[in-house]
């Protein structure tokens, strides 16, 4: 009897929910970027790159992009390196200081991130419609509340 009622709260865990719920809209996502070439992650990534270079900082630090798609450095390096192939974005030691490496959105990467947009908001228009917009306003306040709570959580074991 006990091994149903843990069966029942594994069932129940955010944890593994929130992995399902991800997987099925990541394969939408990248479904649909898949017209501009890009994977949901890839599209992700030249935004984050983009975002730096119209405030013009120019680009990014390796940690500072990791943080924002919140992956570590190693896992990004690899997400990079397909799109460094394909000559999307580019890197460069800082000039600061050359022991930083500075990721960068190049031409290319604005134009293929151009035609990506309106394939992105096609996809997010089909979660909006599946959710209802209320309730992925809500899902959206939901998720960034666990992302920085559990962050700080983590943080506080760690420290």
């Amino acid at each position: 009897m006990d091994a149903l009622k843990d069966l029942r709260e594994v069932m129940a865990c955010p944890c593994l929910r929130i992995r399902r719920a991800s997987r099925h809209i990541t394969q939408l996502y990248d479904h649909v970027l898949a017209e501009a070439g890009l994977t949901a992650n890839q599209f992700g990534l030249l935004a984050y790159l983009f975002g730096a270079a119209a405030s013009d900082r120019g680009g990014l630090s390796i940690g500072s992009l990791a943080e924002q798609a919140g992956v570590d450095p190693t896992t990004l390096n690899r997400n990079l390196k397909p799109l460094k192939g394909e000559g999307l974005v580019a890197d460069a030691p800082d000039a600061a200081d050359s022991r930083v490496r500075v990721v960068s959105i190049t031409k290319k990467g604005q134009a293929v991130l151009q035609k990506a947009f309106p394939l992105w908001r096609k996809a997010r228009k089909d979660v909006e419609r599946a959710l209802g917009a209320p309730e992925l306003s809500k899902l959206n306040e939901l998720l960034d509340l666990a992302a920085s709570e559990v962050r700080r959580l983590g943080e506080d074991r760690a420290g």
